[in-house]
């Protein structure tokens, strides 16, 4: 026998649900049907309104009940349910498929300039790209990115002699550097691995040669298990001051991150030293012999530093018995920066990191160490920008330019002003304001608004660019001086930037907006509270067979009764008499980690049903601030679930509330 298929009609469905009665949905098939009549047949452009608006009118649903309706009809139409907002944001939620690996052939490129393509002799065949001189470029459009993450991407490249170095960008925004090996020929083939946050979206990648001298067969962007804080493999993480915890950094410089590494043996001249084989991790040369008085330059290696600032220094040294000062200074000046003291590690080859800070100046240096007082080996030393101080509030009023806007005395916290007056198409501009971001990372960003009735909808975006790093929905608060802060976590890439906010839909007010870096915290499970006087166990949902639960969730649904049996007989079942009550905490982050505002979330469904029982009864709740339900009386076997769905009534898959 074939089971019957679920009904999928939009007015079966709300009947379904609860949102109408039958004679509601059988009023609105006559006034559909009345209409049709009223038809004249000669237009063949004339129309009826469909059932759902018509529902609409006659004030049986609302706008995003339908949405609500339209979503669900959709979910029982495909053999796959899946969740284009909510589910991602519900811890409870299954874990998201993730995309197959995107390879993308070196010679299917959309628009090039001065490369060439060949046959390869690389496994698999076919062709591979070569010719590619410094400012050569390979554009491939329409690059679909699933999700906002953290990918890896695997350049497949050859170089014979002379290596290399190139960049990918999407649009004017660096997504990754890479330095290319030398392999030994042209043919002779080598994977290059990097980590890459990406937005989700459709992407136009470049490849730009920065230094030319090599080949490339392909690309590979595949998803990453979990998220790195690196923006780049080349980027060097923080080294605890112990041997058996450091690593050694590559010598390359990483624009994505603006970190520079210069190893102590690659000086161009020197006084009084010598090089020899290090015992620190990643093995290599370190320099030793440093006396006092002798001294490295460096001068054959340029630091391009992006801004004026505070940087951090990290030394990596090793001292027998301690008492060294080492000098860092300007090549071309000789001008001292600072002094450091060299520790006792204990060992000539008992490494630990000495970490200082500088200010210095932005553009081109060089740098010399020089040994005030000697006693102490040097492996390298690693410069990088300490970035703008966070958080960085900017005030919406303090605009460097602007269009359509006036500012006007807030009742907000605080006090002073806001913006107002903002319409579709509105902006301000905050060149005035500029912000250094060290690496490629997300960040939090706060968004104080008002609106009165309407919301509206903003994109912060690069100033006087075209570049988008967040569009942001601001919910209606019930007033022009009734503020409330919308969180965001945006993906920000490294170097400088200069803010803007242009109104994609108007009706709001704007008080200022903050960015800070995001810090993770485990989230412990909220206690939930019987909704009754009994003693009788709370119940919640837990990682088990029915539900996983991420231990970071804040989304712990609940249900508690004032009586429980000792033992459920039904499957999937809990057993109650008496009260229930149902409690749960609105979700905080998506799934992969970033952060979820409540005002995105429309509302809450719950549903339950006896477990000898075929169908469902449905409990909407249209408000995302309300968290929990009471049942007067329930006695029996019973499954209870939840769902959450978006403002689009967009939903997220059910999931059983189980007993904690």
């Amino acid at each position: 026998m074939f089971k019957k298929k679920e009904l999928t009609r939009l007015g079966d469905i709300l009947v379904s649900k609860g949102l109408i009665t039958p004679a509601q949905l059988d009023l609105a098939i006559a006034e559909q049907s009345r209409r049709k009549r009223l038809l004249d047949p000669s237009d063949s452009t004339a129309t009826v309104a469909p059932i759902g608006e018509i529902l609409i009118e006659l004030g049986f649903i609302d706008r995003l009940q339908l949405k609500r309706g339209l979503n669900w009809q959709l979910r029982l139409r495909h053999a796959s349910i899946a969740m284009a907002l909510c589910a991602p944001f519900m811890m409870f939620a299954p874990s998201i498929a993730r995309a197959a690996p995107i390879t993308v052939e070196a010679e299917n490129y959309s628009t090039m300039s001065g490369v060439w393509n060949e046959n390869t002799q690389d496994v698999g065949g076919g062709m591979n790209t070569g010719n590619i001189g410094t400012g050569d470029w390979m554009t491939y459009n329409n690059i679909n990115i699933p999700a906002d993450g953290t990918y890896k991407i695997i350049y497949r490249v050859a170089s014979l002699s002379a290596g290399g170095s190139f960049q990918l960008k999407s649009g004017s925004a660096v997504l990754d550097t890479v330095t290319v090996p030398v392999t030994g020929g042209w043919q002779k083939w080598v994977d290059v691995e990097s980590t890459v946050m990406l937005t989700a979206g459709t992407h136009n990648l470049t490849l730009i040669a920065t230094l030319g001298g090599f080949n490339v067969n392909w690309f590979k962007i595949e998803n990453v298990t979990a998220p790195l804080a690196s923006s780049s493999s080349s980027s060097v993480a923080s080294v605890a001051s112990s041997a058996a915890a450091s690593s050694v950094a590559p010598t390359a410089t990483t624009p994505s991150d603006y970190t520079y590494i210069i190893e102590a043996e690659n000086y161009t001249t020197m006084s009084g030293v010598w090089n020899e084989a290090t015992k620190d991790v990643g093995g290599g040369k370190n320099t030793g012999n440093i006396n006092t008085g002798d001294w490295m330059n460096y001068s054959g290696t340029n630091v391009k530093l992006p801004f004026t600032g505070k940087y951090k220094i990290t030394y990596r040294v090793a001292s027998l018995n301690g008492g060294g000062v080492l000098q860092l200074k300007e090549a071309s000046t000789n001008a001292p920066y600072q002094e450091v003291s060299i520790p006792k590690t204990g060992a000539w080859q008992t490494w630990v990191d000495v970490e200082t800070e500088v200010d210095m100046s932005e553009g081109d240096h060089q740098f010399t160490i020089f040994a005030k007082t000697g006693g102490f080996n040097v492996n390298w030393f690693k410069i990088e920008p300490i970035g703008t101080p966070m958080p960085l509030t900017i005030q919406a009023e303090n605009y460097s330019a602007m269009s359509g806007v006036w500012n006007e005395n807030t009742s907000d916290v605080g006090g002073g002003k806001n913006t107002g007056n903002i319409n579709t198409g509105d902006w301000m501009d905050y060149k005035n304001v500029e912000v250094f971001i060290p690496k490629t990372t997300s960040y939090k960003v706060t968004y104080r608004v008002a609106s009165l009735s309407a919301g509206g909808q903003f994109t912060l975006h690069e100033a006087g660019g075209t570049t988008i790093f967040d569009t942001v929905t601001v919910p209606v608060t019930g007033g022009w001086q009734k503020w409330v802060s919308v969180e965001r976590t945006v993906t920000l890439p490294a170097g400088k930037h200069s803010f803007g906010i242009k109104a994609l839909l108007g009706g709001f007010n704007v008080n200022w907006f903050k960015i800070e870096p995001i810090t993770t915290n485990p989230v412990s499970p909220p206690t939930v509270s019987s909704s009754s006087s009994s003693s009788a166990p709370a119940v919640s949902s837990s990682s088990s067979s029915k539900a996983a639960v991420s231990s970071s969730s804040s989304s712990i649904p609940a249900v508690s009764s004032s009586s429980w049996s000792s033992s459920s007989s039904a499957a999937n079942g809990q057993h109650v008499a008496g009260p229930v009550g149902i409690s749960w905490t609105a979700p905080n982050k998506r799934e992969n980690g970033n952060y979820l505002d409540i005002t995105e979330v429309g509302g809450y469904e719950i549903r339950y049903k006896k477990t000898t029982d075929t169908k469902f009864t449905y409990i909407s709740i249209n408000d995302a601030w309300t968290t929990t339900y009471n049942f007067p009386w329930l006695e029996g076997d019973y499954i209870f679930q939840i769902a959450a769905f978006d403002k689009n009534g967009v939903y997220s898959p059910f999931v059983d509330i189980q007993r904690q």
